[in-house]
């Protein structure tokens, strides 16, 4: 049994196993053969946040390779947590339940809470700010597959730094790997903050902080766009402030490198313009793809299959 709740979990081959594990399950699937690993096992799904592609690309990894789901959407009104439950409890129970538990909070360190008394797998799908592995090892796997490298990769994070548990997820995997630069683009308000740039120093990372993006856009083999999280904000006027700061145009893309890719975990609002979906950089449609194959491999991976 092994929990998934942190990307500094991972060894580099930790990693590599993942990646070649992600490739066969997108080959099984785009060959429509599947294995039934998962065949008479139950995934519980129980999200005390808002999601689409997380919770939906779970649920069909488990069902391609088998398995059965029980799920809450709304787990905060919807289930006894709305009573005072508290996750422990609710990880108890549902470990009478199902086999591997999926678990997405707006709390953070709730879902390590819930594993510590879990005897069943628990998988993080997003705690609050925290961190949000299965993305960055989806994003990973992105990466690899566009630029057919982890090595020398120069990727520029654009909008809420602060806030962004892709950024904190995926920059611990892209450290495994030498020669990675880094761009924190963003508004004074939502710049990082000290411990993580704490961390980066420690990690002997190279990095820039700048609220320039026409700065870093030729420089860069990844622009990584983020939401601003309005859920994040206690104040209405301070996300009103910030939401528009950072707004991808079609004169932004011309001053990328043909090879560049541009990232997304979505949902957007409007920080790329949708014409900008019908140049080949944009891989966010792709990388929300690739989920389905890192999650069907994450599935497995926690279940020693």
């Amino acid at each position: 049994m092994r929990h998934i709740l942190n990307t500094k979990q991972f060894s580099k081959e930790d990693v590599a196993n993942i990646l070649e594990r992600t490739y066969k399950m997108e080959e099984q699937c785009k060959a429509g053969k599947v294995e039934k690993l998962l065949q008479d096992k139950i995934v519980a799904c129980i999200f005390f946040e808002p999601s689409t592609r997380t919770r939906l690309s779970f649920e069909t990894a488990a069902l391609k390779l088998g398995a059965n789901i029980i799920s809450a959407e709304n787990a905060a009104a919807n289930s006894s947590s709305y009573k005072g439950e508290t996750i422990e409890d609710t990880s108890k129970m549902l470990n009478c339940y199902a086999d591997l538990i999926v678990i997405r909070h707006p709390k953070m360190g709730e879902v390590e809470d819930a594993s510590k008394v879990s005897d069943k797998p628990v998988i993080n799908a997003g705690d609050g700010a925290n961190q949000h592995p299965t993305q960055a090892l989806l994003d990973l796997y992105t990466i690899k597959k566009e630029h057919k490298r982890l090595n020398d990769i120069s990727i520029a994070f654009v909008g809420d730094v602060l806030n962004s548990r892709p950024l904190r997820s995926l920059v611990p995997l892209l450290l495994l790997y030498p020669g990675s630069t880094f761009y924190f683009v963003s508004p004074k308000e939502l710049v990082l903050p000290e411990d993580y740039k704490k961390y980066l120093v420690d990690s002997k990372v190279n990095f820039v902080e700048t609220d320039s993006l026409e700065e870093v856009l030729p420089k860069i083999d990844v622009l990584y766009m983020t939401r601003v999280q309005k859920e994040r904000f206690t104040n209405l006027e301070d996300y009103e402030k910030v939401k528009d700061s950072f707004l991808l145009k079609l004169e932004h893309v011309s001053k990328l490198k043909k090879e560049a890719i541009i990232m997304h975990p979505l949902p957007r609002v409007n920080e790329i313009d949708s014409v900008i979906d019908r140049d080949p950089r944009a891989a966010y449609f792709r990388q929300a793809q690739n989920g389905l194959y890192m999650r069907m491999a994450l599935l497995c991976y926690c279940l020693n299959l």
